[in-house]
């Protein structure tokens, strides 16, 4: 294999099939990425997929599709295929192959159900499915809501084997920017998911947001992503924004080396083989640089010292992003390892981030200056002033994101709530967002994320969602660790009202226990409104059985 070059080729400006099938022909031996062969036995090793290999296999799905399906009529990538797969490599190969081709893809997360990617095909007016040979059971189901024309993928490692000649694609940035790129979805927190459909200008943004220069006071950009010795270890979900942006930016835009785990079926199982897999690489030329981790991922690995030190001892660093963590998991994870706190979007990708005074500021965002985005004040709370942010478009050379899929709106609010560190007026720690405010009955109204976290942080605890939406008083759904019961939760469950209002507190009689996980979004996240109708029917007779009826009466604190 090919030494990594110390600078990396410009990406902007370009498609990107014409950057891969670039890089391929200047860095042919170079890897791109690597995957375990075998699912369950990592000791059989992992394979190193070159920038050739990765090109070869876009061209060789390109003929596939074309021979198979034929081009679509007007190749602009209006046309959508649908695909469901394992968690691997297939969905970059796919991305670019369809844009070869004049498609677009369409990756739906199977944890949202039939129905839900049923309404989302139909969103895009989705006719085609791929599948593999062995489809995953929700397949049938979709179908049957929505019959499209299916076809079987090759497998990923025939893709790689088959050598095939060059595709045609002679599209150029300049005159089809406009065009789809890819079809994401929204997390589905609050309902249905709804498609967001990316375009070559937007990918564009991306990565002149991975190329800004230091800030005026020297300070650099802190991307886990970015440089060409960088090795980085990524469980997340391929179908997911994250997922996309690993396999389709990272390598093309900073020459960094991506490598996907074994996958697990739970946060768990996956830090458990995250574990055995960096033992297994070493501490020689395979060794990871950089990890990147879900919410949920990161909470279990702070409740566990052992495997905490196992992985600080092969790595360096930690990225976690799509959500928040527990202050409890961050800081004792920061003990041990280097926090990127990442911040991002599918509407606006990922946040440029700079460097921080000190790793014990892990919980707060340092974003660099050309984000344009300004913070309005929206509420107080017993942390600070609540802010909303508002990106400002740009105007100068870099655009973000956003605002190439709102090209008439010179700014616009994006849903996050920050507060700004007390002593560093750059920092701003993420509050929740806007629509997980809870509106009680009562017109009074509460943003809830922190009091979950610090809820969330308890021993005891392994999911909570606080509620109230429609209701005079707060309650929690909380799902408890095996052999715990409200007993071991309240204490903190009291620490948390003592600085709540009144009408946000949470009595002893009003946490309602499941034995269920809670559904969650692709991300990993919870899926808000669906928890909340699962259980409708038990926070119903809980409000009942206690009569809340005022949330004005004297509120005890204690049974």
């Amino acid at each position: 294999m090919s030494s990594r070059p110390d600078t990396w080729p410009d990406a902007t400006g370009e498609l990107l099939p014409n950057t891969l099938f670039k890089i391929a022909e200047q860095y042919p031996d170079l890897v791109y990425a690597e995957y375990f062969t075998d699912p369950i036995d990592i000791a059989k090793g992992h394979r190193k997929v070159t920038y050739r290999d990765f090109a070869n296999a876009v061209h060789t799905t390109a003929w596939w599709i074309e021979e198979n399906l034929g081009k679509p009529k007007i190749q602009d990538g209006n046309e959508t295929m649908v695909y469901l797969g394992p968690n691997d490599l297939t969905y970059g190969i796919l991305v670019m192959a369809s844009i070869v081709v004049g498609y677009k893809m369409l990756f739906p997360s199977l944890r949202y159900g039939a129905e839900a990617i049923a309404k989302l095909i139909e969103h895009v007016d989705g006719n085609i499915m791929l599948s593999t040979t062995n489809p995953f059971p929700v397949h049938a189901e979709i179908l049957a809501r929505r019959p499209m024309r299916t076809y079987v993928l090759p497998s990923l490692p025939s893709l790689y084997a088959t050598k095939s000649p060059h595709h045609p694609f002679t599209k150029t940035y300049a005159e089809h920017k406009h065009e789809h790129f890819v079809c994401l979805h929204t997390s589905g927190t609050t309902g249905f998911p709804k498609p967001i459909l990316w375009t070559h200008e937007f990918v564009n943004a991306n990565f002149q947001g991975y190329y800004l220069p230091p800030t005026n006071d020297g300070r650099e950009l802190t991307h886990p992503f970015t440089g060409t010795l960088n090795r980085i270890m990524v469980p997340f979900p391929a179908f997911h924004t994250s997922g996309i942006v690993i396999q389709c930016f990272v390598g093309l835009a900073t020459g960094s080396t991506i490598l996907l785990p074994p996958p697990a079926d739970s946060p768990g199982g996956v830090v458990d083989v995250i574990a055995d897999t960096l033992d297994y690489l070493g501490s020689g030329p395979d060794a990871i640089t950089t990890l990147t981790l879900p919410p949920p991922h990161m909470e279990y690995l702070a409740r566990h010292p052992a495997l905490l030190s196992r992985i600080s001892a092969r790595v360096a660093r930690v990225g976690f992003g799509g959500g928040d963590i527990s202050a409890l998991a961050g800081n004792t994870i920061a003990a041990k390892l280097q926090i990127l706190n990442e911040f991002g979007s599918t509407e606006n990708g990922l946040w440029p981030a700079v460097t921080k005074p000190q790793n014990a500021l892990w919980h707060y965002a340092s974003l660099h200056p050309a984000l344009n985005f300004r913070l309005d004040p929206v509420s107080e709370s017993p942390d600070g002033t609540v802010c909303e942010a508002v990106l400002v478009k740009n105007p100068g050379a870099f655009a973000q994101p956003l605002f190439t899929m709102y090209p008439h709106e010179t700014e616009r609010k994006v849903g996050d709530l920050f507060i700004r560190h007390p002593e560093y007026p750059q920092l701003w720690r993420h509050y929740g967002r806007a629509d997980d405010l809870l509106n009680f009955s009562t017109s009074e109204t509460f943003h809830p994320a922190a009091a979950e976290r610090r809820i969330a942080g308890h021993e005891c605890v392994e999911e909570v969602l606080m509620v109230g939406t429609m209701r005079p008083v707060g309650a929690l759904i909380v799902r408890l660790a095996q052999g715990k019961g409200v007993d071991d939760l309240w204490s903190v469950v009291e620490e948390v009202n003592q600085t709540s209002p009144v009408y946000a507190r949470v009595r002893r009689d009003m946490i309602l226990v499941v034995t269920e996980a809670f559904p969650t979004t692709a991300k990993g996240t919870v899926q808000k409104k669906a928890t909340v109708d699962k259980y409708k029917k038990e926070l119903d007779g809980l409000y009942e059985k206690v009569g809340v009826v005022d949330v004005r009466i004297d509120i005890p604190m204690t049974p």
